[in-house]
């Protein structure tokens, strides 16, 4: 039998816009059962689910430090655990909670064969024209009806606590889901339906109480109830039974916050409960697995992308057309910016050089030539470097020469000097006078300072008064600083 639900939603709201069944018999194919299901109906997206009895439910429980290595670590475990290798399987997973000292990490996983999964994608697609976004497993798609039904997450019995248990009653199988708060913790698929009843009830009646001791023996809690689903939840007698086998409340599934459900689709929702778990699983918070992982999660991308090359040509060209009118509006902003810049140059250039201009490279040209003399220049024209410099030049290589002081303050410089006798410290000074930039050269005192030795105190003003010139092709000459510089110092000791 094929079910299917077709919703709509919109702002947290939910709309049922058809119910379809259809029965897969000798002269239809599921393809077929499936295109009749949906009629004339294009859903934008649609969710399929693989039989539990190909998939296997695994509970595990890996150790706290493997949480960021989960899925490489969770393959390793599963493929021990299954009859397949894991190359040729897919897998999903999710993570349970777990008190906060607890040294493990529980996991509930879902796998199955590659070539099942895709399998049954061929067949929707086949039907349907497009492939399905989701491939859910068994009755695990359930625990999304909690969407539209908050009740599955805290049943409304008296005194009961716990989880709850939603059994999915079909023709040939059935499939039980256990929801905690409700997310789903547990889930198995019997391989028993309403095929052969009455006279196969104790049988399902078994398999049912294993279904519920394999729970416990996990450590499970008391169920607080169980929610009847699928085509034998209307079965007479079933609710009955099912209590008196199992010794749980059979509860009656909650209305659904579903917008305009007419009588009919309220009075058969129970029936198709799993295919309206599957369409509320293709909305962004949905709680069950997804089998489109890793290589089929990459053959979908193709054919998805080309479904959608209209949709995103349209984006691409209202990103082209904002990007074209951000340019516009920048080069409109810098435009207004060039402009301010331009006038407050031209009227620094006035004040500052006294030519008024605009044009930058006059700027720099009036820049370089300076508003006025060389004494203006805010940098020295000549330092204590260069006095050292000529120093040194200045003292004869016959001449013993020892430097006490020098301090340069404010252009004026006072030289200490040891030479053997005073006319040497006169022949020093008037060297010191040959330079341009040195004013006022002159030996304020001398004195005895040992045996044979003279302490002698000179002192000068720095002054260049040469204008600065521009230089016009050929090298202007260099600064006796600068020259001096270049030579090697000789004399001083």
């Amino acid at each position: 039998m094929v079910r299917a639900a077709l919703i709509r939603t919109a702002y947290r709201r939910v709309f049922v816009e058809a119910l379809g069944e259809v029965a897969v018999t000798d002269g239809v194919s599921e393809a077929e059962a499936i295109r009749a299901a949906v009629g004339l109906h294009r859903p934008d997206g649609a969710a399929i689910a693989l039989s539990g009895e190909r998939s296997f439910y695994r509970r595990i429980d890996l150790p706290a430090a493997a949480q960021k290595e989960i899925e490489n670590v969770l393959g390793f475990e599963l493929e021990a655990t299954v009859p397949f290798e894991m190359e040729d399987a897919v897998f999903d997973y999710r993570l349970l909670k777990r008190p906060p000292t607890a040294e493990t990490l529980p996991v509930f996983a879902a796998v199955a064969r590659a070539d099942d999964v895709r399998e049954r994608i061929t067949v929707v697609k086949e039907a349907l024209g497009f492939e399905p976004e989701r491939v859910a497993l068994g009755a695990v798609a359930l625990a999304n009806l909690e969407a539209v039904m908050p009740e599955l997450a805290a049943p409304p019995t008296a005194g009961a606590s716990g989880p709850i248990a939603i059994l999915d009653l079909d023709y040939l199988t059935s499939e039980m889901v256990i929801l905690s708060g409700g997310e789903p913790v547990f889930a198995r698929t019997l391989s028993r339906g309403t095929a052969g009843l009455p006279g196969t009830a104790p049988a399902l009646a078994r398999e049912l109480r294993q279904t519920l001791a394999a729970w416990r023996n996990l450590g499970g809690e008391p169920l607080a109830g169980m929610y009847l689903v699928g085509g034998g939840a209307t079965a007479q007698g079933a609710e009955l039974f099912l209590a008196t086998q199992l010794g749980l409340t059979i509860l009656p599934l909650p209305t659904p916050r579903i917008e305009g459900l007419t009588p009919e689709q309220a009075a058969a929702l129970p029936r198709f409960a799993k295919a309206l778990g599957l369409a509320l699983g293709l909305t962004p918070k949905t709680k069950g697995f997804n089998l489109r992982k890793g290589a089929l999660e990459a053959e979908r991308s193709y054919p998805f992308l080309r479904e959608k090359i209209p949709i995103l040509a349209g984006l691409g060209t209202v990103i082209a057309l904002s990007f074209g009118f951000s340019v516009v509006a920048e080069m409109r902003t810098l435009d207004a910016e060039r402009e301010i810049l331009l006038a407050s140059l031209a009227t620094a250039s006035r004040d500052v050089l006294g030519e008024e201009t605009s044009d930058p490279v006059k700027a720099r040209e009036l820049l370089d030539q300076g508003p006025g003399a060389a004494d203006e220049d805010p940098m020295p024209r000549v330092d204590a470097f260069d006095v050292m410099v000529q120093l040194s030049k200045a003292v004869p290589k016959e001449i013993t020469h020892d430097v006490l002081e020098l301090d340069v303050n404010r252009g004026h410089t006072t030289i200490q000097g040891v030479v053997p006798s005073v006319s040497d410290a006169q022949i020093i000074a008037d060297h010191m006078k040959e330079h341009r930039c040195f004013r006022d050269v002159k030996i304020s005192r001398t004195s005895q300072f040992t045996e044979g030795r003279h302490k002698y105190v000179l002192e000068l003003d720095l002054k260049c008064e040469d204008k600065k010139k521009k230089k016009t092709g050929g090298a202007e000459p260099a600064d006796s600083a600068a020259a001096g510089a270049a030579d090697k110092p000789e004399g001083s000791r």
